[in-house]
């Protein structure tokens, strides 16, 4: 029987394999992507949301732009619901309505995300399940809010049917956009949005990739200790590991992830260029691999 490209029941993966990642015994249950029954074992799914910079505004250095834009991985997907399985390229991961600046398709993190994933476990199928919205902050992803049921559609559709690596959230800089106490409460904000996730896919102790604030920042939201906003949202920031379990902050600085700036209208620049989403991954990876929370190489 299939639905959405996935077949269950199935005794083999491709090739007849009969075993997953540390050699235990694979469930029986296969995804058809791009034409290929995987393993749900062999399936590695990343669920990344945030604000415009996970939506991706990138569009530097012109050498990087294949990367994204061009030619596709065949280890490295997208898959949102009611679409299916898709070849990852930007902005399709996670973009929305702001994905053209100065004339250039821009784009996030998610390509980057499975491409560099699939370079370091090349027998695994990864998928980015991605959603962005510009100025979105932490309390607009909540259950019962405006973007929770977004983000959650396509690894609803998945549950049970991929194996969930982690989760990777852009968010922080935004929080200014909602009340005194969404800067306040930032840390409570995360957990109970990362618990709902983890309760909804049954995978209670999914990791947790947070942004530290973007250090890269230019304009009146610079991190600088004259700045007010920086000076209240960044020990919040920091305070996210103390507060959910199996959570880590990624640094933006040393050295600092690049930061696009060419955009005249927008007098905060936060938004990391492709190269700046390239890197930031791979710290991403890095940090997972440290933890023993990348366990598919």
């Amino acid at each position: 029987m299939k639905e959405r490209g996935i077949d269950v029941p199935a005794r083999t993966g491709a090739g007849g394999a009969s075993a997953g990642a540390g050699g235990a015994p694979l469930s029986g249950i296969t995804v058809n992507i791009g034409g290929t029954n995987v393993p749900k074992e062999n399936v590695i799914a990343f669920i990344n949301f945030g604000h415009s910079n996970m939506a991706g505004r990138g569009v530097s250095l012109p050498g990087t732009r294949p990367y994204f834009f061009g030619p596709t991985d065949p280890h490295g997907w997208m898959y949102h619901a009611g679409l299916g399985f898709q070849p990852a390229v930007e902005p399709k991961t996670a973009g929305d309505g702001g994905n053209m600046i100065n004339g250039m398709v821009s784009g996030g993190p998610g390509t980057a995300l499975v491409k560099e994933a699939a370079a370091l476990a090349p027998d695994k199928y990864f998928v980015s399940i991605g959603f962005g919205a510009s100025s979105a902050y932490c309390s607009q992803f909540l259950p019962g809010a405006l973007y929770y049921n977004k983000v959650m559609a396509g690894a609803l559709e998945l549950k049970g049917k991929v194996t969930f690596a982690g989760i990777m959230i852009y968010l922080g800089i935004t929080e200014r956009h909602g009340t005194a106490a969404d800067i306040a409460n930032y840390p409570q904000c995360i957990n109970k949005l990362v618990t709902a996730i983890r309760t909804d896919l049954g995978e209670p102790n999914l990791p947790l990739l947070l942004n530290d604030y973007e250090m890269g920042t230019t304009g009146p939201l610079a991190p600088v200790p004259s700045d007010a906003f920086f000076v209240a949202i960044e020990p919040k920031i920091l305070m996210v590991p103390s507060v959910v379990s199996n959570s880590v902050i990624i640094p933006t600085d040393n050295p600092i992830i690049p930061i696009e700036d060419i955009k005249a209208d927008e007098p905060d620049l936060h938004h990391f260029t492709l190269d700046g989403h390239k890197e930031y991954v791979r710290r991403v990876l890095a940090t997972m691999q440290m933890k023993g929370w990348f366990p598919w190489q």
